[in-house]
């Protein structure tokens, strides 16, 4: 039988617990803990995983702080007794959730929570898309926040910061991104944000991005482009020769993807820098230059990657932008002229590349006159890359 309970809040003890730790044969901590019993075992998690699993025969007690069911090492040991049908008990103890919103009041049907402890990204699809966001933070995440939210207003969010809960130092107070870089927190912390603004809707019309005449994907097109590059949250996508945004800004509001853009016109930069403010998009990165150049000093592996522009350079080079998807990638390419077409199809041939086709028109009328107003054919092009599967 395995026991697993958390300690609450507070100092790295067995003071919140209640329980008669001599009816077990083992006990297990994290070496954090400032405790001596003749039956006790300390160590790092994969240590504990170790000797838990080789002790499955004895009456094992599990002690982890907080909650044991709250972004705990304990959750993939309960996975592991869940798969294998080992008995197994949890009491569980006060997690820095609930402390952080008991403390301020808050309800839980209006909070998401996230991890940034020992991580380097932010899960999109919670992230500020309640009222309030909780965050278990580590020594980076200031300045990791502060990146992620470079495109966010100040008074886009309130926070406050949570510092040593538990312990007689115990502070909440409110706090700016800035403060935190220039004043790093007191371990252990977390993070309460609340958001705000009101997010706009997931489609944006053409008035809502700021774009010069004629450089902005359509409506329509925007909605055929993000469906044929099946989208699912925290994706990193690539937006080359970017234009006006758009595609990252919709990708962003209605998948939550992460996103890249390139584009080298100054002007147009300048304006998706305000789009990117106004339909506040979180964790993007913009480069403004030329995008043959800069996409090969860009480090990151994209899931997807979109080409609405880019010029010549680009389409020559789309043999090594299929080279820097991750494997099951999609790049998914959109093109008015027929003269970049036909030099997209002999680059992606002379490359042994597979990819398929697809030309999009759309007539739309003017109600006053009921009269077609034209509008040039896009033809898409789409390629998959296959998943490499390792020989045994």
């Amino acid at each position: 039988m395995v026991t697993i309970v958390g300690s609450g809040m507070g100092e790295y003890n067995f003071d919140n617990i209640d329980l008669d730790f001599t009816q077990y044969d083992i006990i297990f901590c994290d070496k954090n803990y400032d405790v001596n019993l003749a039956n006790i075992k300390k160590g790092g998690f994969r240590e504990v995983k170790e000797s838990i699993l080789d002790n499955l025969d004895k009456d094992i007690l599990y002690i982890v702080s907080g909650s044991p069911l709250f972004f705990s090492g304990a959750l993939i040991i309960l996975d592991f007794l869940r798969k294998r049908s080992i008995e197994f008990k949890i009491i569980d103890n006060t997690s820095s959730l609930n402390y952080m919103l008991s403390h301020n009041g808050i309800s839980l049907m209006q909070t998401n929570s996230i991890s940034l402890h020992g991580k380097s990204k932010i899960d999109l699809e919670k992230f500020l898309t309640l009222k309030y966001t909780f965050v278990l933070c580590d020594d980076k995440t200031p300045l990791f926040l502060k990146n992620a939210l470079d495109y966010l207003d100040e008074k886009d969010i309130s926070i406050i910061l949570g510092e040593r809960f538990g312990y007689s130092d115990e502070s909440f107070r409110y706090v700016t991104i800035q403060d935190m870089v220039e004043n790093p927190p007191r371990m252990p912390y977390s993070l309460l944000i609340e958001r705000n603004f009101k997010p706009l809707a997931t489609i944006s019309s053409e008035d809502e991005i700021e774009h010069e005449n004629g450089m902005i994907t359509k409506e329509y097109k925007r909605h055929i482009s993000l469906q044929n590059l099946n989208l699912s949250p925290n994706m990193l996508m690539w937006d080359v020769g970017a234009g006006s945004g758009s595609v990252s800004i919709d990708g962003y509001k209605r998948y939550k993807i992460k996103t890249i853009l390139f584009e080298k016109n100054i002007k147009r930069a300048n304006m998706i820098k305000n789009s990117l403010n106004k339909h506040k998009i979180i964790d993007t990165k913009l480069y403004i230059g030329e995008a043959s150049e800069d996409y090969k000093k860009e480090t990151s592996t994209p899931e997807r990657i979109f080409i609405g522009g880019g010029g010549e350079k680009v389409i020559r080079e789309l043999d090594y932008l299929y080279n820097r998807l991750s494997d099951g990638g999609i790049m998914v390419a959109n093109f008015v002229t027929l003269v970049h077409l036909t030099t997209a199809i002999n680059v992606l041939k002379n490359a042994n590349i597979e990819f398929d086709i697809k030309s999009i028109s759309l007539t739309t009328y003017k109600m006053s006159l009921l009269l077609p107003e034209p509008e040039r054919v896009m033809h898409q092009i789409i390629v998959k890359k296959c998943i490499i599967t390792q020989k045994k």
